[in-house]
């Protein structure tokens, strides 16, 4: 077997192990699993949706996840006050007003009547983050009083 073909089955390989992963994880953090059930879900619950938009390429897309969305205190943030759903941006099925040009990107949505309410791009540190849920969730509160 050439070296060409190692080097591809390899990356190939770290590729599917690494979307696996990041799977389990928001799977683990209680994340919706798709767009349309979330945002039935988000009405009900009268919560915004967190739209985590990333490709399974992307190394600041798995540093948000691993350093930002993992950590308890994000996560019980976001679960106490929005419905997330992870988004593979070239695969999922969402509508196109959301796709970003760049990843990871965190877009915001009011499940009302589907308005962006904000959108964050790039990688944050958690502390940045919190402050940005934070805010993210007064804005809602006054749109939708």
């Amino acid at each position: 077997m050439s070296l060409y073909k190692k080097i591809f089955i390899l990356v190939l390989f770290s590729i599917t192990i690494s979307q696996a992963s990041t799977v389990e994880l928001f799977n683990s953090l209680g994340y919706s699993k798709d767009y349309t059930q979330a945002l039935k879900y988000a009405k009900k619950e009268n919560k915004p949706m967190m739209l985590v938009i990333s490709t399974k390429t992307c190394p600041w897309c798995r540093k948000l996840e691993q350093q930002v969305l993992k950590r308890k205190n994000i996560n019980k943030q976001v679960q106490n006050d929005f419905i997330g759903v992870p988004i593979e941006k070239d695969r999922d099925i969402y509508p196109t007003k959301f796709k970003p040009k760049i990843v990871p990107t965190i877009v915001f949505v009011n499940p009302k009547d589907e308005s962006v309410i904000h959108t964050s791009y790039g990688y944050k540190p958690k502390k940045e983050f919190s402050i940005l849920l934070k805010e993210v969730l007064e804005e809602y509160k006054k749109v939708t009083k």
